[in-house]
């Protein structure tokens, strides 16, 4: 959810996912966590990859939700409510 989320805001490479998630707070990911990630979203269409050129260094590949993804983000923010609405429900009650 929350990789579609940063992608949801902008097309990003891989570092400015990273960098989109550390800057909200997250623990650094790690490219042997992220990239598989990445090759899976794009392998079930949620995600497209084109290369582009960088002015500072070598070519780098940007990632964009396709509207599957965009699909995808929103029912996993739905539920990610539902679920949070649910823990401050017990931690009210209990």
């Amino acid at each position: 959810m929350l990789i579609l989320s940063a992608l949801a805001v902008a097309p990003r490479h891989g570092y400015g996912i990273s960098q989109a998630l550390e800057s909200a707070g997250l623990q650094p990911i790690k490219g042997a966590q992220l990239y598989p990630l990445l090759v899976r979203l794009q392998d079930e269409g949620k995600i497209v990859a084109q290369w582009e050129q960088s002015e500072s260094g070598p070519a780098r590949k940007v990632y964009e939700l396709t509207a599957a993804g965009h699909r995808q983000r929103e029912e996993l923010c739905t539920e990610w409510q539902t679920f949070m609405t649910a823990v401050e429900t017990v931690s009210r009650v209990g």
